[in-house]
């Protein structure tokens, strides 16, 4: 199963989104830089549309995205360990924000990330009283 394809986001409830996990593209290469930023490369994809592109236009072989403080504090912790309602009490508490305005900036934050193919979204459907199917 590929994470980072493009289909239509499901319709998640506060609840399961809150509990779900971010996760950071693995086939992206990053680094903290010395000021403590993080730079992300992107690798020019190597499909028959972009090789013809690239023929007839210039078209970089990798590009670089740099992240302020909080994205790159963000990025650290889109690990695939920790919920997004985990990413929002660090980001409240760190960078001194009420819990709502964390949250509404982390969430769209995230979904800029998983619009750009940064970033992925792990989903653990909660069991309910009669259904025995696991996640």
């Amino acid at each position: 199963m590929n994470l980072f394809r493009r289909r239509p986001p499901p319709k998640l409830a506060r609840r399961e989104a809150l509990a779900a996990r971010p996760v950071r593209n693995p086939e992206l290469a990053y680094l903290r830089q010395d000021n403590g930023e993080i730079a992300i490369t992107l690798r020019r994809r190597k499909d028959p549309l972009t090789r013809l592109l690239s023929l007839l236009f210039v078209v970089p072989r990798q590009k670089q995205i740099v992240l302020d403080d909080v994205g790159s504090d963000i990025w650290e912790l889109c690990d695939g360990n920790h919920t997004v309602e985990q990413l929002i009490a660090d980001i409240a508490s760190k960078h001194k924000l009420e819990p709502r305005e964390a949250e509404v900036s982390l969430t769209n934050y995230l979904r800029q990330l998983g619009r750009r193919r940064l970033i992925g979204i792990l989903v653990t459907k909660e069991k309910t009283h009669g259904d025995n199917r696991s996640a």
